[in-house]
């Protein structure tokens, strides 16, 4: 049903459009004459856009217009170019004619269907090689752990804020993520695949207990993210699955362990340990890069062909969408 309006990617500017959206937040402003606005956060079902409500309250939206935060309602919306970006203006909004709508029509989902990107995970996992046949191999704990967890692992986001925040957002990283590890492997064939692979298929897995995922994506915070964070989250995880399993390696525990808690390489960005391994430092890039391409496809989004992003990529420039995009 969604399908068939316009989505704010496919808005062009100079065209006004209407639409049913999910208003997930508003904050509000003043203008340099005094007049309140509003900047309103909204989902179409693919991603999310910020759109300004000019001479508008709070209090006036919700109550004379009958709009509030986590509603689905109707907009009508212009679209115009700013400093090189689309930009988004409300030029009448209302509370939705369709009433069968709910909030998790408008989730923004990975563009990967879930359930196969969960199998895929598992049968990489699951044809690994044991390099000790004597032992408990590791894929035994991860695919332990993945089917213990599996229904906040397809839904949860992988972020606040960052990348991949939203629903479903950490299982598509981490599919990403193992596919990467896996083709690594081929080129560096010291890589140990069997340590690699589960570590990168586990290293975000503490994520479903330091956030908290509502049906539309957004994730806030626990308090298990300030007492501990996912880095020691996930690999308690681990540790814990393994003292249940007997026959478990305890170097090659302890090596996958490490991964999760050094994939972050530094200190200063949150990582317990620096990568001592060769294997902690393939997962630290892997994760790293998948990152960064995820926020290179979110910033052009609201990018037109042939024109630099507004914002800077984190630790980088401004990045410049090509024009070729134009034939998408």
């Amino acid at each position: 049903m969604l399908e068939d309006y316009t989505t704010f990617s496919q808005a062009e500017a100079g065209q006004t459009f209407e639409r049913p959206v999910y208003v997930a937040d508003y904050t509000q402003g003043s203008a340099k004459n005094g007049e309140p606005f509003l900047t309103v956060t909204m989902l179409d079902g693919k991603t999310s856009q910020q759109a300004k409500l000019f001479s508008t309250s709070a209090a006036r939206l919700e109550n004379e217009l009958g709009v509030t935060k986590q509603t689905v309602a109707d907009v009508k919306i212009d679209v115009s170019i700013y400093n090189g970006a689309k930009s988004f203006t409300i030029k009448d909004i209302r509370p939705c004619a369709d009433t069968s709508l709910s909030a998790s029509d408008f989730a923004k989902l990975p563009p990967l269907d879930i359930d196969q990107m969960y199998d895929e995970i598992c049968r990489i996992i699951k044809e690994l090689p044991n390099p000790k046949p004597d032992k408990t191999p590791l894929s035994k704990p991860a695919l332990a752990l993945l089917e213990e967890h599996k229904e906040k692992f397809k839904t949860s986001s992988a972020a606040v804020y960052m990348h991949h925040n939203y629903k479903g957002g950490l299982i598509y990283h981490t599919y990403r993520m193992v596919k990467a590890a896996v083709a690594m492997c081929e080129v560096y064939k010291e890589l140990d695949k069997e340590i690699l692979v589960c570590a990168t298929a586990l290293h975000d897995l503490g994520k479903i207990n330091e956030y908290n995922t509502d049906p539309v994506g957004n994730a806030e915070t626990t308090e298990l993210a300030a007492l501990y964070g996912h880095l020691y989250l996930g690999a308690m995880f681990f540790s814990n699955k393994c003292a249940q399993i007997t026959g478990c390696d305890k170097e090659r525990q302890r090596l996958l362990t490490h991964c999760i808690l050094a994939h972050h390489g530094q200190g200063e960005w949150g990582a317990v340990r620096t990568p001592a391994t060769p294997e902690a430092f393939a997962l630290h890039y892997i994760d790293n890069l998948d990152a960064k391409i995820e926020s290179c496809n979110i910033m052009y989004e609201q990018t037109q062909p042939g024109k630099s992003t507004e914002k800077k990529l984190a630790g980088f420039d401004r990045l410049y969408k090509p024009t070729y995009f134009d034939n998408d």
